[in-house]
């Protein structure tokens, strides 16, 4: 046995305490008793100190330490990987892992029966479950390979049981998704702390064998909403292995879905090659193990839930092609706007492109040489068909960059609905010839031979009969002129005059009175002039926000869609693309006219998997909508999420239908590397060692030889010494005695 104390405050502090109390006592306490016999001074004094002791006993916290050796009775666990990894033929020597490790077993035999005399042995194949054998055997049927559940699972069948080793033999290759993706060494450090030493011995190549042909796709990085007619940039990464010198064809399919309800699944088609449409690519690997990230581009027609697949057409002699394709689930939108923007090298360009990162406005820039460089422009026709855009952009830009025919190709798509608008600069508008071309007509502002420019500081403002106009909303209604004096102004403009006779309308001024925006509508189409050529400044001084609404807002509304038409009730699956045992959240809710939320709606959601059996979910409150998770998704396909929206029993809206996708992996076998470093990292965070096959026979002679590691083991058991009733009892005895005592001879 042994004493430990645990002082309340730090040991100085704590001892400084007790030298106080007992200097008080033994200096100042005899002078209020000294008119008292000896007997009870010395009465009196002795409780007192007693009561000081007590006190101490209790600030200093003692703790008595018994110590005992405990020989009850031990384990050792035998795992073995039954995965199907562990059929790679890669072994020292010739034959699968586990050949190997069963022949590893057969060499440590004897050892393991020596042990088997003092403590009991059990053996656990291990794949994507925990299974109890008698004897290993050479069957490897396991699905994948969750490491981290499996040790879990096995915590907890040991429960309080004394195993001091595990024995883990393996190739390392943690292969699990979903629930059963457990994180392998956080389980591995419970171990550490219940002193259960984790002896991974590894089995198996720790590099991708250049030998074999195989062609792998992953990681198809793409926007997963898009709108209508917009383009689609798709990025694949492609690991190839042994197929050098060969060519590797990669194609893009997308879901037909013409005259299918929702549920039904349509036929893949491969997407032809156009101009716009990069659906085909060929690359050829020069090394034996090669990893490279291919782009694809397509431009979706159909809108809804569509079904996108890259593919990697099979070699010959290629066994392995469940990893050559991988599919995803993309929300195409009605209503995707083009924009063809025409500028010079200028700030201004690089931040009026911001506004592409939003799905739904595309906008394609063409920067546009000037002065002695002039003659190298070359702007493709596409960019004047009719139809191929809804809106223009010209910058500073003179109409002599376009040809005759481009100019009329701009007309030619303004009279079908195309927007258009000019932007401030040097060599635009009347100065830049535009007052004698086919599109002078269309401009809401006089066109002089010369641009006349503001060079002082101009404060841009909404005009005051155009305060509420949707182009110049960039806060909320009470703060939006207030925002608009906050921007930085603008160091200069054109000046600007309306077209006289016209229903030209000053939409923005500055604060001394220079109309900034124009704009009108010509026929159906919507024309804006701008006199502002440095709007960056906005976004450049802290006012993003506000720059991107303006010119996203210039946008839609001339290309008229400033008016949402998105459905009340939505629902949307994250992620889309999943890898079979992954999850999936759902988040889904419905709004009202003003698009707000209704937060007080009941909600039904309904899954459908592949095999047609629907599941029902249990929601919870999100911020600003509702949630639910899905993790039955073991099986490849597609799953359909409906969602019905009701409020007090009565429906509200109509259904939202959303699809994700679980690819066809054998997550398993696509890559069945073996990963020693996982292992060496479980068996140090368990306390353990990562044994060689000839370490492990070893180290399992010594155990048989000298008991398995902390076959004798210490345990304490702690007495606490002043918490508990006899304490507290005692320091009241003394504290009442002493206060009687006093009573008694009138000092109280």
């Amino acid at each position: 046995m042994s004493v430990h104390f645990e002082p309340v405050w730090s040991w100085m502090l704590t001892l400084l305490a007790i030298a106080a109390m007992l200097f008080v006592t033994w200096l100042g306490y005899p002078r209020r008793i000294k008119h008292l016999s000896t007997g009870w001074q010395r009465i009196l004094i002795g409780l007192r100190i007693a009561i000081v002791i007590v006190i101490s006993l209790l600030l200093l916290r003692p703790v008595a330490v018994f110590e005992r050796d405990d020989k009850s009775e031990a384990i050792l666990y035998v795992m073995t990987d039954a995965s199907g990894s562990m059929q790679t033929d890669d072994a020292p020597g010739g034959g699968t892992r586990r050949q190997a490790l069963l022949k590893t077993l057969e060499t440590i035999q004897p050892s393991l029966d020596e042990i088997g005399k003092k403590a009991e042995i059990v053996y656990r194949d291990y794949a994507d479950v925990l299974k109890t054998v008698e004897a290993p055997a050479e069957t490897t049927d396991g699905k994948f390979t969750a490491i981290g559940k499996i040790l879990e699972d096995a915590a907890a069948e040991m429960g309080r049981s004394r195993v001091p080793a595990v024995l883990f033999l393996g190739d390392g290759r943690q292969a699990a998704s979903g629930a059963l993706n457990v994180e392998p060494v956080q389980v591995a450090r419970l171990y550490g702390r219940q002193q259960r030493a984790i002896f991974p011995v590894g089995f198996g190549s720790t590099e991708a064998s250049d030998s074999s042909l195989d062609l792998a796709l992953d990681e198809l990085d793409l926007s997963r909403e898009v709108f209508q007619g917009n383009v689609l940039m798709i990025r694949v990464r492609l690991k190839a292995a042994g197929a050098q010198g060969q060519q590797v064809s990669l194609r893009v399919f997308q879901e037909n879905r013409k005259g299918l309800l929702d549920g039904q699944s349509g036929p893949m088609e491969a997407v032809p090659m156009t101009a716009t449409e990069k659906s085909l690519v060929t690359v050829t690997p020069k090394e034996s193990l090669e990893e490279q990230t291919v782009q694809l581009q397509i431009t979706p027609q159909q809108f809804g839930d569509i079904k996108i697949a890259v593919e990697a057409e099979p070699l010959p002699g290629e066994v392995r092609r469940t990893n050559n394709r991988v599919e995803t689930i993309i929300r195409v939108r009605r209503g995707g706007i083009r924009v063809a923007y025409f500028d010079s090298a200028r700030p201004e360009q690089k931040w009026i492109r911001e506004i592409n990162d939003s799905t739904r406005i595309q906008l394609d820039y063409r920067r546009i040489l000037s002065g002695a460089l002039a003659s190298r422009n070359r702007i493709p026709d596409e960019f004047f068909r009719p139809g191929n855009y809804d809106a223009y952009i010209i910058g500073d830009v003179p109409a002599n960059a376009f040809t005759p025919e481009q100019l009329n190709g701009i007309l030619k798509a303004c009279n079908q609905g195309a927007g258009l608008m000019m932007t401030g600069g040097q060599q635009n508008f009347g100065a830049g010839g535009y007052g004698q071309t086919v599109l002078a007509p269309l401009f809401p502002i006089e066109l002089p031979p010369q641009n006349q420019q503001l060079t002082q500081p101009q404060q841009m403002l909404p005009a005051r009969d155009s305060q509420s106009h949707y182009v110049l909303q960039i806060a909320s209604p009470d703060q939006n002129r207030a925002r608009w004096a906050q921007l930085p102004p603008l160091p200069g403009a054109n000046v600007l005059t309306p077209r006289n006779n016209s229903l030209a309308q000053v939409l923005a001024v500055s604060d001394q009175g220079f109309p900034l925006l124009i704009g009108h509508e010509a026929g159906i189409s919507r024309i804006l002039a701008f006199a502002g050529d440095e709007t960056w400044r906005w976004y450049t001084n802290g006012y993003i926000e506000e720059h991107t609404r303006f010119w996203r807002q210039i946008v839609l509304w001339l290309t008229r869609k400033e008016i949402d038409d998105e459905q009340p009730v939505w629902i949307v699956a994250n992620p889309r693309d999943l890898t079979p045992g992954q999850p999936t959240e759902l988040s889904f809710g419905i709004r009202d006219q003003q698009k707000n939320p209704i937060v007080d709606a009941d909600f039904d959601v309904v899954v459908t998997d592949p095999k047609g059996t629907a599941h029902d979910l249990s929601t919870r409150a999100g911020v600003g909508m509702s949630l639910a998770d899905f993790d039955k998704t073991l099986e490849p396909g597609d799953y359909w999420a409906r969602v019905k929206a009701s409020r007090n029993g009565e429906a509200l809206a109509g259904i939202a239908v959303t699809r994700f996708h679980v690819n066809a992996r054998d997550l398993e076998l696509d890559n069945p590397v073996a990963d020693f470093s996982l292992l060496r990292e479980i068996a140090v965070a368990s306390g353990g060692e990562m044994l060689t096959p000839e370490q492990l026979q070893e180290r399992v002679a010594n155990w048989a030889e000298n008991g398995l590691p902390g076959l004798t083991l210490a345990r304490q058991e702690q007495l606490s010494l002043w918490d508990n009733w006899l304490v507290l009892l005692l320091l009241i005895g003394l504290m009442s005695a002493e206060w009687a005592f006093r009573k008694k001879r009138g000092l109280v």
